[in-house]
């Protein structure tokens, strides 16, 4: 029993039930970007879920004080597990994260430098500077880029695709959005979304239709594309429905919207990767059920 409780309160640390759509990033920033069904892939995925693990461990950590205050039942300040071993866990986590992406894969050493100043700067400043729902942003982004780095360095160009850049341009956007959706309303209240948050977490609905260059243009294509865009379309409004009933709820299917919006956005470089993504995105809508996603 105490296995299960431990293994548990690591699990809520780390948000384990955001992972698929960790995965589904680099899913996208691959295919995108040209990469295949090969063995790195894999190495990527792991290497970018243990940082996204540690990111999240150690925000626990760095938000030790403020939790004890106004958030007593996470794990630090509820006495499943010390401040010590929080920290020196996600530490560890992160360096393994960091080892893999810069050993077995080809992911670019910038691209893995930004992902982690990033990750640290947010959970430094998300508490003390508004302009920091950026800095999340960024950490996704950083997912999609560094992905594709790794394909473009079996290349001649060594340039990340500017379509790669725009997903994770929209990607900042649109985590920006959901966190200032969270800032602004009680998570126990009902309400509506103001006008700013409401635009940017709308975004996603134009990255099918960016990447629907990836292929010549038809009445297939188009249905495609269509398609894609109504599909992110309906998941924005149940999402923005639950954001008004109950914000924790809208704020999870926000974040497993990630899942289903990279799905129509790689299904024109790879129909078998969107079909992964769906996949993920069901997963993750189940995983949240038994591990929160905030």
């Amino acid at each position: 029993m105490k296995f299960l409780s431990t293994l548990r309160t690591l699990l809520v640390l780390g948000r384990v039930s955001n992972l698929p759509t960790i995965w589904t990033n680099v899913i996208v920033g691959w295919f995108l970007a040209g990469g295949g069904w090969v063995a790195e892939l894999g190495w990527i995925t792991l290497g970018m879920s243990l940082v996204y693990v540690a990111g999240m461990t150690l925000n626990d950590a760095f938000d030790a004080k403020w939790d004890r205050s106004h958030a007593p039942n996470r794990p630090i300040p509820s006495g499943r597990i010390s401040e010590a071993t929080v920290w020196t866990l996600g530490a560890l986590q992160l360096v393994a994260g960091v080892v893999i992406l810069l050993g077995p894969t080809s992911v670019h050493s910038l691209f893995a430098a930004l992902l982690v100043v990033a990750v640290l700067l947010y959970n430094w400043l998300h508490k003390r500077h508004a302009a920091s729902v950026l800095l999340m942003g960024a950490c996704r982004a950083l997912v999609y880029t560094g992905s594709a780095s790794a394909v473009v360095a079996h290349t001649d160009s060594l340039v990340v695709p500017q379509l790669v850049y725009l997903i994770a341009g929209g990607v900042v956007i649109y985590i920006a959005g959901l966190t200032l959706a969270a800032r602004g309303e009680h998570l126990a209240s009902p309400g509506g979304l103001k006008p700013l948050p409401r635009v940017m977490l709308t975004l996603p609905v134009l990255f099918p239709l960016f990447s629907f260059q990836y292929v010549p243009p038809g009445p297939a294509s188009y249905a495609l594309a269509g398609l894609g865009a109504v599909g992110v379309w309906s998941w924005l409004l149940v999402t923005r429905s639950a954001l008004r009933e109950k914000l924790p709820r809208g704020i999870a299917y926000a974040i497993a919207g990630i899942a289903f919006f990279d799905a129509a956005t790689v299904s024109f470089a790879d129909w078998r990767a969107a079909v992964v993504c769906l996949v993920c995105f069901v997963l993750a809508l189940g995983a949240q059920r038994v591990i929160p996603a905030t």
